[in-house]
């Protein structure tokens, strides 16, 4: 049998952008790019500073999650379907703390994420649960807890965070995007240069394999839902800041839409196979489709089918790559 040698901390694995591993990834940002380039060319104000924003605004929060939740997706435990119940609870607390001061509601609403993020991973890696249902239960508790802490009611934000809400760099992009920027590359470093990142990739590839080759397989699964937490919260604060309030209707279909932007990006439903920047494009794909429609005039039912569409055809090809690669 040959050893696995880990590569050193600080080194990424180079990987050819069309190869079978990355031919998944690599065609849906070649659509994602065909698709901006048509829709700029045949629909009127597509590339206009104001319609840009709009896209950005709405991939900013989806993708923040979908980053959180590809680690968890990487490290082989699937999905969690409590996102936008933790977005709803970082938003409703975001909203009551912004009279102290914005660093101190910021950082009340991560911490909340990165607790209850932790828990669930504690929870499935100590009593080996399964990770849906394990979310699912966790999802029940954390509506319960922002009902209470919420009255049920919409929580007005009583300070201003314009900046973050509706803040621009320069028209066409804003603030939200450069958050969203930064923090794709700081998760993707983390996973692609650390010892811990590729610890978690590993899990994710083969479990049983990681355990014996003495991997810390438990600590990078709970950091995996540690970082979801903490990036579902921040999704919930960057809603609230563009509306201005909390409550448990934030962010309700961040679930799906996370799911749906790590599985067209091109991550790997049974884990260890994908990149974070992969999720980041998938958020990017979802709301440019989901701007099309909106500028066509489709219903959201219809926005929602054809998101589902996109979906399927893309685990489509995932399998079809996959088994080329075999």
């Amino acid at each position: 049998m040959t050893a696995y040698t880990m590569p050193q901390p600080g080194k990424a694995i180079t990987v050819s952008a069309f190869s079978p591993a990355r031919m998944h990834a690599t065609s849906i940002l070649l659509v994602l790019i065909v698709m901006i380039v048509v829709a700029s060319i045949f629909i009127p104000d597509f590339a206009s500073a104001n319609n840009i924003s709009a896209i950005l605004y709405t991939a900013a929060p989806v993708g923040v999650a979908a980053v959180g939740l590809a680690l968890i997706t990487l490290s082989g435990n699937l999905f969690v379907l409590s996102l936008s119940s933790t977005a709803a609870l970082a938003a409703i607390i975001f909203a009551s703390m912004l009279g102290a001061g914005y660093p101190l509601a910021i950082a009340g609403a991560l911490l909340t994420g990165a607790v209850v993020g932790s828990m669930q991973g504690a929870v499935v890696v100590g009593f080996k649960t399964n990770p849906i249902i394990t979310s699912i239960a966790a999802t029940s508790l954390i509506s319960a807890a922002g009902q209470y802490l919420s009255g049920g009611r919409t929580v007005l934000a009583s300070g201003d965070v314009g900046w973050l809400g509706n803040g621009q760099l320069f028209p066409g992009l804003p603030v939200q995007a450069l958050i969203f920027i930064a923090i794709v590359a700081i998760v993707e470093f983390f996973i692609e240069r650390s010892r811990m990142g590729r610890e978690l990739r590993l899990t994710g590839m083969n479990r049983a394999a990681a355990k014996l080759a003495g991997l810390r397989s438990s600590p990078a699964a709970i950091i995996s839902y540690l970082v979801a937490g903490s990036a579902a919260a921040a999704a919930g604060v960057m809603i609230a800041a563009q509306t201005g309030a909390g409550n448990m209707r934030v962010g309700q279909d961040i679930d799906f839409s996370a799911i749906a932007a790590v599985l067209i990006g091109g991550i790997g439903i049974k884990g260890g196979k994908g990149r974070i920047i992969d999720a980041a494009v998938g958020a990017v794909f979802v709301a440019v489709l989901s701007n099309i429609l909106l500028v066509y005039g489709f219903s959201y039912e219809v926005q929602l089918m054809v998101k589902g569409l996109a979906v399927i055809f893309s685990v489509i090809l995932g399998a079809a790559f996959a088994k080329e690669k075999n």
